[in-house]
């Protein structure tokens, strides 16, 4: 029963109410039949009224017989879309921790089994976009077809975020690269300017020792 369809079940719970009173009906003439070629009037009293009682033991056994199949069908029926309904509106209110038993491997079952894709990408979805908040943009994104909608745009989303960080970080590496050769170009300056103060200096003592020479030659002169 488990693995039949609905579908068959209704057409089973039609079918069998539906050959319980045929053959009531067809009994019931049999025995109006058999009743005529009786005799004795007693003896036909008589198999006309246990033929009134199997008739209506009959219609009994067909009516209960039917209020068991469907109330059957009406339980399983009821179950299901309980089930599939209290989950739609978890879904609804943004919950996705939601747990479904399926009953049968019906048509039910198959909802069922949507129903669970539909929350596992919800839950897969909401996993991706809890990780963006945080600041992973390395995370990778996988839509469950061409038609995810918010698949597609957290992906595109994530690959945006992704392809801005790496132009900052190749402008940071050219901002470091400019500043090392700023760096060795103002080193370079000033080893230059400490070579010209020792060569001020050198001329400097150059032409004092120049003019002490000459001092001394005016006084030898004047001598």
């Amino acid at each position: 029963m488990k693995d039949m369809k609905m579908k068959t079940k209704l057409i089973i719970g039609f079918l069998v109410p539906s050959i319980l009173v045929l053959i009531n009906i067809i009994l019931g003439q049999l025995s109006t039949k058999n009743a005529i070629h009786i005799v004795d009037p007693e003896k036909q009293s008589t198999y006309l009224l246990g033929s009134t009682i199997f008739t209506m033991a009959m219609a009994v056994i067909s009516m209960a017989v039917t209020f068991f199949i469907a109330l059957v069908l009406i339980r399983t029926i009821e179950k299901s879309v309980k089930q599939l309904s209290d989950a739609a509106k978890e879904i609804a209110q943004g919950r996705v921790d939601i747990k479904m038993e399926k009953y049968n491997n019906d048509e039910f079952g198959e909802l069922v089994d949507e129903y669970m894709q539909v929350v596992e990408n919800i839950k897969y979805q909401s996993h991706i976009a809890e990780e963006v908040s945080n600041g992973n943009l390395t995370i990778t994104v996988n839509p469950v077809s061409a038609d995810d909608l918010l698949g597609n745009s957290l992906k595109k989303l994530v690959d945006d975020n992704h392809n801005a960080l790496s132009n900052i970080s190749d402008a940071g590496s050219q901002v470091t690269i400019s500043s090392s050769q700023v760096a060795s170009a103002s080193q370079a300056l000033a080893q230059g300017s400490t070579e010209q103060a020792s060569a001020i200096q050198q001329i400097t003592a150059s032409i004092d020792e120049i003019a002490e020479k000459t001092r001394q030659n005016a006084e030898q002169a004047n001598s």
